[in-house]
């Protein structure tokens, strides 16, 4: 093959994987600050339930073989509230998406490590209306932070329908 179709070819190869990657990649929305900063605090209003409700939730025992998921959700949950309120702070200070965005993938390391948990533990059908309003908040930021973003869904456990 001639140098110069060689170069041609590369040349359109080349194109070719920077529209797919570019293509494959989605957009982070506009930052707003106002709504940004007003889902943060809907997001500690969400994570406050859930960490209020889940408490009042009877714990299993210690020995029965969903102790060791409980005491970790429970655990997740109280880093949840306290991440999310941090989140909030900062926005609510005017703080944009490089200042919180450590932040930001703390508090959804630890919804989806809640969720792996809950999947593994009784729920009750109160805690798990309360985990859909933290999803349902988190759906909404998602998009501000990860051009990525793939929607939350419940755990198994956590779904409404699910037999309890």
């Amino acid at each position: 093959m001639p140098k110069h179709r060689l170069v041609r070819l590369l040349g359109s190869l080349a194109i070719a994987v920077s529209i797919v990657s570019a293509s494959a990649r989605g957009e982070l929305a506009t930052w707003d600050q106002a709504q940004v900063a007003q889902l943060t605090t809907e997001l500690v209003t969400a994570t406050d339930a859930l960490h209020e409700t889940f408490l009042k939730q009877p714990d299993p025992g210690v020995g029965s073989m969903q102790s060791n998921a409980y005491l970790r959700l429970k655990q997740w949950i109280r880093m949840l509230e306290a991440q999310s309120r941090a989140l909030a702070e900062s926005t609510a200070k005017g703080e944009a998406r490089e200042e919180t965005l450590a932040m930001y993938d703390n508090v959804m390391q630890l919804a989806r490590s809640a969720r792996e948990d809950a999947g593994k533990a009784f729920i009750s059908k109160e805690v798990s209306e309360r985990a859909a309003a933290v999803r349902a908040v988190l759906n909404r930021l998602g998009p501000y932070y990860d051009p990525d973003f793939q929607t939350l869904v419940p755990s198994r456990n956590l779904e409404p329908s699910a037999p309890r």
